[in-house]
């Protein structure tokens, strides 16, 4: 009994050594410098990407402790960054999928995000619907339309909406209606126009960040999101 425990007990201390070697020796390992049997595989570039790209995915396994952490503008920040990290993995998966297939890519690619995103950023545009349908002289708008208020002007009191040759539509019939009117609308366009280059500024700067981690860089301040943006974006 006695050497059957001391024989398992060897053979336990060197099957852990075994595991630690293993594990060591993993290009899995973070530490792991050197090359493996698993090089014979996979390709060196392959390799070095994967050991790369850990930072961002220890980054994005942090996301629940950093959204529990933070508070107020962060945690949207927080949430919204990890939706946008999601879209890029599926994004990248997918170029890996269809990159034989360049033009199902770019079926996919234009249905999915480009047009919604094309539409999205010329919403401010619909704004100049207004002085182009209401604008202009009275007798020359696309719509034809009067503020006088029904049957306050015309032959014998005859208002001219009644007349085929006018045919008015009475609209802005209170004081200062249609100029109040004219400024909310121009009001409402100009901020749409702010937050839509807001969020388009946002999704390139969360994007330049993606890359980044997937490069294995860490932290960066506005220069090296500058830098990193010529080197990497200017040169696919």
């Amino acid at each position: 009994n006695i050497c059957f425990k001391r024989n398992l007990a060897e053979y336990e201390g060197e099957n852990e050594i075994d595991k630690t070697g293993l594990y060591t020796h993993s290009p899995y390992a973070y530490n792991n410098k050197r090359s493996s049997i698993y090089d014979d595989y996979v390709s060196t570039y392959g390799t070095i990407k994967n050991r790369d790209s850990i930072k961002l995915k220890l980054y994005k396994t942090s996301y629940r402790h950093r959204y529990s952490k933070s508070k107020g503008l962060a945690r949207l920040d927080c949430y919204y960054e990890n939706k946008l990290f999601d879209k890029f993995d599926y994004i990248n998966d997918l170029s890996e999928k269809l990159q034989h297939d360049k033009k199902a890519l770019k079926k996919i690619m234009t249905k999915k995000y480009y047009i919604p995103l094309i539409l999205f950023a010329l919403l401010p545009l619909l704004g100049l619907l207004f002085p182009i349908l209401f604008g202009g002289k009275r007798g020359s708008r696309i719509i034809p339309w009067t503020s006088v208020p029904h049957g306050k002007y015309g032959p014998e009191g005859k208002c001219l909406c009644t007349d085929p040759d006018y045919k008015l539509i009475h609209l802005f019939t209170a004081k200062y209606s249609f100029k109040i009117t004219y400024m909310f609308n121009a009001l409402i366009s100009i901020i749409l126009a702010i937050i839509i280059i807001f969020i388009i500024f946002y999704i390139l700067k969360k994007l330049i960040k993606y890359e980044g981690l997937k490069a294995g860089k860490g932290v960066m301040n506005r220069k090296d999101y500058f830098n990193f943006y010529k080197e990497t974006f200017q040169n696919k």
